[in-house]
């Protein structure tokens, strides 16, 4: 299962991740996260990864896809929180995102 929350401060999306990001729940985070941010032309997001238990190949390539259009769009996506191994082992997204530890605001 995968629970999102969203929040949309100062022209940026903060997304929460819940649960698992694989195969049986990619749709979830495609209609709920990627289709809002299409539909409402938003350029900057931060993920918070914290709360994933597990994410798979497609997963990852979801947010690389994510990211692909967002600097396409001359936007930026940060990653934030957890210690996902496979997600960063994966595509070694620590080269790639902007990756943070923690936040303060």
């Amino acid at each position: 299962m995968l629970k999102v929350l969203m929040e949309f401060r100062k022209g940026i999306l903060f997304v929460r991740l819940f649960g698992v990001l694989n195969n049986q729940t990619i749709e979830i985070f495609k209609v709920e996260v990627k289709e809002v941010i299409y539909r409402v032309g938003i350029k900057f997001v931060v993920i918070n990864i914290n709360g994933l238990e597990e994410i798979n190949e497609i997963g990852v390539k979801e947010i690389r896809s994510l990211r692909n259009s967002l600097i396409k769009s001359k936007g930026e996506l940060f990653l934030f929180g957890g210690e996902i191994k496979e997600l960063k082992h994966l595509v070694k997204l620590e080269n790639e995102l902007n990756v943070f530890e923690r936040v303060v605001i």
